[in-house]
């Protein structure tokens, strides 16, 4: 018999009526409040990095864990360590970090700005998921309704939560298309494949995708730069798929020039 605590919090509150839906939705923004709370931040400090992760897709373990390591690597890198929030679905653990929906993507902002200065601090959002030509990436788990977060409607959620500096890397395929809707002078965009080819390594039988594994776990913790570590990434990707005969995935990359230079002051301060 499953354990109690693992049972998928949206199948009871379907069974149990809207009340139930309003309650388990509570249990979501506790989770992520109870995140926030552990935010350290010194005082007057400004320009700090603070990490958003989101695995999209719940019923392999591949997207959790990619997100967990980014996590990891981007605190060792940036000091995000103490400010991080991670909203995962990942049907081996329902219950010990919030899920990851547009409703909890939205909350988390919100709740992330007011304990930064959205003028000067950093959004450094990862997304990791299965992704779709129309873009979009998927959002599924036990017992979830299976939702789509599009591009445009990230757009949305992000200039509502107000941040300025702005770092976000989706690893899914097709995840091209999210560079348009999101790109401006103080956003990095970089994605694991172009709006119009698949990325790899997708499986439950994987810890990491060939995207997170090249960038994440390789290029990242040996790159002076952000950009540095993406052309390293884009690079092992390129062979790794030539060896392997399958059609480029081509990871794009766009380096809005103020955050770039934000990012490299930020680089330079933190020393390697």
């Amino acid at each position: 018999m499953r354990c109690p605590r693992l049972i998928p919090w949206l199948l009871i509150a379907a069974s149990l009526g809207v009340h139930a839906e309003e309650d388990a939705a509570q249990v979501q923004r506790e989770l992520i409040d109870a995140q926030i709370a552990r935010i350290t931040t010194g005082p007057g400090e400004t320009g700090r990095v603070f990490f958003l992760g989101f695995a999209g897709y719940g019923e392999e373990r591949v997207f959790a864990e990619e997100i967990k390591l980014a996590a990891q690597r981007v605190g060792e890198k940036y000091g995000s360590s103490m400010r991080t929030v991670l909203l995962l679905n990942d049907r081996r653990d329902l219950a010990t970090y919030p899920l990851a929906s547009v409703s909890s993507l939205r909350y988390s902002l919100k709740a992330l700005a007011r304990v930064t200065n959205p003028e000067e601090d950093v959004l450094f959002l990862v997304l990791s998921s299965h992704g779709a030509k129309d873009a979009t990436i998927s959002v599924s788990n036990e017992g979830m309704t299976p939702q789509a977060l599009g591009a445009a409607t990230l757009a949305q959620l992000l200039a509502e939560s107000a941040f300025r500096w702005k770092v976000i890397v989706v690893s899914a395929c097709f995840s091209g298309a999210f560079v348009e809707p999101l790109a401006d002078d103080h956003t990095i965009v970089i994605t694991a494949a172009s709006r119009y080819r698949t990325s790899f390594g997708c499986s439950d039988t994987r810890h990491l995708t060939y995207f997170g594994e090249a960038f994440f776990q390789d290029a990242l913790p040996v790159s002076a730069h952000l950009r540095e570590a993406f052309e390293s990434a884009r690079r092992e990707i390129r062979v790794r798929e030539r060896e392997e005969d399958v059609k480029a995935s081509q990871p794009q990359g766009y380096f809005g020039p103020l955050m770039e230079e934000k990012l490299r002051d930020i680089e330079q301060a933190l020393g390697p």
